[in-house]
């Protein structure tokens, strides 16, 4: 039957009807298309708003009558009151008050509580039924998952490749199986299951896409409790086929700084600003940089040298103004490395590096000699280092590469006796020991440079007049005496036209050099605020002087919204005049970070929050006052992944497992760690043969006791008595 309106049922009661149609009476719904009601009352015309359906679920109307009832109680009437179930209800004058007290009333709990029954009998006869069905396989599916994600991670920790090349048999699918000998889920889901078996190299791919996906996420919420956060972005090396670069992100957590991996993206090479700020837009929207980025790292591969400026602004105009990310030296890179790689745009320089980190790959390989047990598994990390052993011990490096070529012990080692002579020929030309010798001087005065900047930072005076002397001086070797001196001590002599050829080549590196070192220091003085918590600065103002007023204004200039100044200097007054306030002196308290530890250790941050907050800014920054040693340093986790030169996709999702393993091993310890990766999972287009989501549809019954409501508007119009 099909009702048509309220008063069907007013005429055959809802207990006449057979269960089926019950069923579908309440499933269809009151009845709100009662809209031109009005009460005319004491000359005013009130007029009924069809809000009033909204607010109240369970109101419904009658146009035959032109009346309101209420849906439920005459679909089980109940009790001796009549008005709302047989009678019907029109005076809109007291409409408020009357649903209120009806909505309490034993009547309407009654009706409601049976309709509730109705709908629950109907979901446990038949869409029940169909739903634990379905939620039992998606739990026998989900515990299979499981066991795949187990396989990945086993794999992904261990640098094991899942397959071999242009295949989906490897070791993913040989521990899968073997698995199935001795587990009842995967041994059932791999015989019965004709659709999903999980063998697939697209289903590979997609669990550690997921997995990777969970970690990144975990990162993108730590970074949101975090009040500031640092980006370092290098070259990657290790991929063949493209150029590709990794960002890291640091932050403080828990009063200790971390660094964590973001993934590898492949660009072009010789990259533009523009392309390289298109790939970091992915991941810093997500981390809100507009407010809490604070410093930007580089090294001299990701752009030309000529785009570094204009990168990082690209980057401070998408920020707001209370806060920009200052270009810093990230104190992972070696600031030689830097320079050697901004000059590769020189193709002579090019060719230079090259041969130079062959020399260090080939050490690597060939151990022999004294000088070889100094060096070589800091070679490829260091290339001032490789430069000036090379310089300093040409002699010896000469001996051992013809004693490699002699040797009985290599006349079988066809590629490395093809190396051994390709660097020989290399060691006996005047191009390339020129080369050599102008780099030793050149990066002997940057590592000189360096040095003492470490010793004294964070003093950014020091720092200045370091950078400003050594660009003085990489000026001064500029001039033909300068270039005839360093000529003199190369072991190889050169034609004229060689040696005019090398001092064009040599002025154009020191150009090279003096802009790329220039615009590595433009934001220097804007950190000038490290100033106010270097331990040097508290030790050595117990006579309790004030905080300095210029390294104030710094922090107020820098980073204007995130300090209450007046607080910050009544905190830093407390530091300064007692520093044992921060462990200073009684604990093994060594720098800011330090401090910002003990702070945590102790629950003083609460008592000092704008210190500690300097803290944490001072601490989020990788600069070489604050560095992370061994694997604590997201750089080294990055290079040490980089040299296995993984070819497997997904690269950056392999690369986030494996770098930030000490992260995931942490997140699996926890009891929504499968069901995150599976959920995500989910959504991928791979898993549509695999039903992995729960259903739950149960019914939306109305309770008794609804909202406070609040009376619609009545339209009132007034009439003349009549």
């Amino acid at each position: 039957m099909c009702l048509t309106s309220l008063n069907d049922l007013l005429e055959k009661p809802f207990r006449c009807y057979p269960r089926d149609e019950q069923l579908r009476i309440a499933k269809r719904g009151r009845f709100t298309d009662l809209a031109d009601l009005s009460q005319h009352d004491k000359g005013k015309n009130r007029m009924f708003a069809v809000s009033w359906y909204q607010r109240v679920k369970w109101l419904s109307g009658n146009t035959v009558n032109r009346k309101l009832y209420c849906w439920n109680c005459v679909l089980f009437p109940s009790g001796p009151s009549r008005l709302w179930n047989t009678i019907g209800f029109d005076d809109l004058r007291n409409l408020s008050q009357a649903t209120k007290k009806h909505e309490e009333s034993k009547e309407h709990i009654y009706s409601t509580v049976k309709l509730r029954i109705l709908c629950k009998s109907e979901r446990q006869t038949g869409g029940e039924r169909e739903e634990l069905e379905n939620n039992v396989k998606v739990r026998r599916n989900r515990e299979y998952l499981e066991r795949l994600i187990d396989i990945s991670l086993a794999l992904a920790l261990r640098d094991i490749p899942f397959r071999y090349e242009d295949s989906e048999d490897g070791a993913y699918k040989t521990l899968l199986n073997l698995l199935r000998k001795y587990d009842d889920v995967v041994r059932t889901k791999v015989e019965q299951d004709a659709q999903f078996k999980g063998f697939t190299k697209t289903i590979q791919i997609d669990l550690v896409q997921s997995i990777a996906h969970v970690v990144r996420q975990r990162i993108v919420d730590e970074v949101a409790v975090a009040n500031f956060f640092s980006l370092m972005v290098d070259d990657a090396p290790g991929n063949p086929k493209s150029k590709q670069v990794s960002v890291a992100v640091r932050y403080v957590k828990n009063g200790r700084p971390i660094e964590r991996f973001l993934g590898l993206y492949e660009v072009s090479y010789g990259t533009r600003s523009n392309e390289v700020m298109a790939v970091l837009e992915r991941d810093l929207e997500r981390l809100n940089f507009k407010e809490k980025l604070v410093s930007q790292s580089y090294d001299g591969a990701v752009v030309r040298p000529t785009e570094l400026y204009s990168l990082q602004q690209a980057v401070k105009r998408q920020q707001n103004d209370y806060c920009q990310a200052q270009l810093v030296h990230y104190y992972a890179h070696e600031f030689s490395k830097l320079l050697a790689q901004s000059l590769q745009t020189l193709q002579e320089c090019k060719l230079f590096f090259s041969v130079v980190t062959l020399f260090c790959r080939f050490f690597e390989k060939v151990n022999i000699g004294d000088i070889l047990r100094q060096a070589p598994s800091t070679w490829l990390d260091s290339t001032s280092k490789c430069v000036k052993h090379l310089k300093t011990n040409y002699d010896t490096v000469l001996k051992v590469l013809e004693f490699v070529t002699t040797s009985e012990n290599f006349e079988n080692s066809v590629d490395i006796l093809y190396e051994a002579v390709n660097l020989t020929n290399h060691m006996k030309s005047f191009k390339f020991v020129a080369l050599l010798t102008i780099f030793e001087v050149h990066f002997s005065l940057v590592d000189e440079c360096f040095e003492a900047i470490k010793e004294r930072f964070p003093d950014t005076k020091v720092y200045r007049k370091e950078i400003n002397g050594l660009i003085e001086k990489l000026k001064k070797l500029k001039t033909d005496v300068e270039f005839n001196k360093i000529m003199n001590s190369v072991p190889i002599s050169g034609t004229p036209a060689m040696l005019l050829d090398m001092f064009t080549w040599h002025v154009q590196i020191l150009d090279n050099l003096i802009h790329d070192i220039e615009g590595r220091s433009l934001d220097i003085e804007l950190i000038d605020f490290f100033g106010l918590v270097s331990l040097e600065s508290l030790t050595a103002q117990r006579s309790k002087k004030n905080p300095d007023n210029a390294l104030m204004a710094s922090i107020k200039e820098s980073y204007p919204k995130f300090f209450d100044t007046v607080k910050l200097r009544t905190e830093l007054d407390l530091l300064h005049s007692d520093p044992s306030i921060g462990g200073i002196g009684e604990h093994d308290v060594t720098t800011p970070g330090d401090v910002m530890k003990f702070f945590c250790d102790y629950d003083i941050k609460r008592l000092l929050p704008e210190l500690y907050k300097l803290l944490e800014l001072v601490s989020a920054m990788p600069t070489i006052g604050e560095p992370l040693q061994g694997d604590a340093c997201a750089l080294n986790r990055i290079r040490a992944y980089c040299r296995k030169e993984r070819k497997e996709e997904p690269r950056s999702a392999l690369a986030m497992l494996s770098i930030e393993r000490d992260l995931l091993t942490e997140m699996q310890g926890t009891s929504q760690w499968y069901s995150q990766v599976i959920d995500y999972f989910a959504t991928l287009p791979s898993t549509s043969s695999i039903e992995l989501t729960y259903k739950n549809t149960e019914p939306v019954v109305e309770t008794a006791k609804m909202e406070v409501i609040t009376e619609p508007e009545l339209t009132i119009k007034t009439e003349p008595d009549m």
